[in-house]
């Protein structure tokens, strides 16, 4: 995977290169390395706005790996319009031009993630035109199919320069195609990301997916039946006895509101759960979510009957095969959020206002208006306990089956000795298991056949004109 890491360098953002104390080059250089690989692309840049001679934005370097991010950053400052000279303008910022010029520039539009170091204030040229870019960036964050996912990190750094203040920094992360999604999911959820940037991000895009998390809590009705909630913390695992089996479940269990930093004001939950063998619907009281604070979670009964009529037989090769232990049959539960209205958390409103007071682009957290209905998948686990008993008997069958085999073996490799009366002449014959034999008069004439098995052999056939007797003993 390939990253950009764009740093705001425009006027607004004088502070976080005026200020001794400023950790912002420092917390650039720490997400650099939490994310990416040494395997991976890695470019660094500086975005402003272009004019004159500043460019944005701006490639400071391209690597393999994150090891020199900190060393590109060091002689960064604050850029300016004109000629770049000490008495120019402090640049301006075009976030939609940074993000834009990156994706067709280094990223040459192959899928990427950018990070954004941002104090969250987009003034292209400076001028009454701010809200109309404002815009722009929202419908880029929001509604432009490329970028498949969006991530924000308010962070808390007071800095003071000669001309500005500020209290917090913005951190955002825009995937840029499919694979770039997966990749940021799979960098959220190896955890080192969380302990450079320790609070739990806003989700800005998708506000469509994995809006909930269901909590089992415990089994309704059913003391042959366990549930608990898998090392993802994510699968719902369902333990239950072969021989107690029934498909009715019956679930006390919690949703957990995922939306953050979004309350769900209002929302209609329905679902279905699916397996290989065909699909059935579930139902959840209460049906209704009103007021669901992010991470708060809601007490529910879920009832469902599992999309098998039975477990596989005891018997059976899947089970013998486990030896006596569990059989894993994997499932789904999917849920769905329809007349779904969601509004902006309080306590995240008030967040926003002291890190970033006055924010001409806070508008950005406030959900689109057209996302109506939300829908997540559960993995849900069947854990089938077995009795050993039938693989002990299958065992000794095998045994068995075995010894049989050879005794046969055996048996079938001796001769014994028998007395036949041929044409009314007594003879001695031997013969193997399983084995024929003809039988010839005095005069070399065939008189006929005999054939053994385990036991004495028996006559055949008599050719006519002949006598064939086998003697008992």
């Amino acid at each position: 995977m390939q990253h950009a890491f764009l740093v705001q360098n425009s006027g607004w953002m004088e502070p976080f290169y005026a200020d001794p104390q400023s950790q912002l080059k420092p917390l650039v250089a720490a997400v650099a390395q939490a994310v990416a690989s040494p395997q991976d692309k890695v470019v660094t840049l500086a975005f402003s706005q272009s004019a004159g001679k500043n460019q944005s934005p701006k490639v400071l370097a391209q690597a393999q790996g994150a090891g020199n991010v900190a060393a590109n950053l060091a002689s960064l400052g604050v850029a300016r319009k004109g000629d770049g000279g000490a008495n120019a303008a402090l640049a301006d910022t075009d976030f939609k031009e940074a993000v834009l010029g990156t994706i067709t520039g280094p990223f040459a539009q192959a899928p990427g993630i950018l990070w954004i170091f941002t104090n969250n204030k987009n003034s292209p040229n400076n001028d009454a035109q701010t809200r109309e870019r404002n815009r722009d960036f929202y419908n880029l964050l929001h509604t432009e199919p490329s970028i498949s996912k969006t991530l924000a990190f308010p962070l808390r750094m007071p800095v003071k320069g000669k001309l500005f203040e500020a209290q917090g920094l913005m951190v955002y992360a825009l995937a840029y195609g499919e694979p770039a999604a997966r990749a940021l999911d799979q960098i959220m959820a190896k955890g080192r990301l969380s302990q450079v940037l320790n609070k739990p991000p806003a989700r800005l895009k998708p506000v469509d997916a994995e809006a909930v998390r269901v909590v089992p809590r415990a089994v309704k009705d059913a003391p042959f039946m366990q549930v608990s909630l898998g090392a993802d913390k994510r699968t719902v695992v369902l333990d239950v006895n072969a021989e107690k089996f029934t498909p009715q479940v019956g679930l006390q269990a919690t949703l957990q509101n995922l939306f953050f930093p979004y309350v769900i004001e209002s929302a209609q939950v329905a679902g279905s759960v699916t397996s290989p063998a065909g699909r059935n619907p579930l139902t959840v009281v209460p049906a209704q979510v009103s007021n669901l604070l992010p991470s708060q979670e809601l007490p529910v009964e879920v009832s469902f009957t599992l999309p098998i009529a039975q477990v596989p037989s005891a018997w059976s090769a899947q089970a013998l095969s486990a030896m006596g232990k569990q059989v894993l049959i994997p499932m789904n539960v999917e849920l769905g959020f329809s007349g779904q209205r969601l509004a902006l958390s309080p306590e995240f409103q008030t967040e926003m206002q002291t890190l970033f007071p006055g924010d001409p682009i806070s508008e950005v957290f406030i959900p689109p208006a057209d996302i109506r209905s939300s829908r997540v998948q559960i993995p849900l686990l069947l854990r089938v306990q077995y009795p050993l008993a039938p693989v002990i008997a299958a065992v000794c069958g095998g045994l068995l089956l075995l010894a049989g085999f050879l005794a046969l073996g055996l048996l079938g490799g001796r001769s014994k000795r028998f007395n036949v009366v041929v044409d009314g002449i007594q003879r001695a014959v031997v013969m193997k298991p399983f084995s024929k034999l003809v039988l010839k008069s005095q005069d070399g004439q065939e008189a006929g056949s005999i054939s053994r098995g385990f036991s004495a052999p028996r006559v055949d056939r008599v050719v006519d004109g002949h006598s064939l007797i086998v003697k008992a003993k």
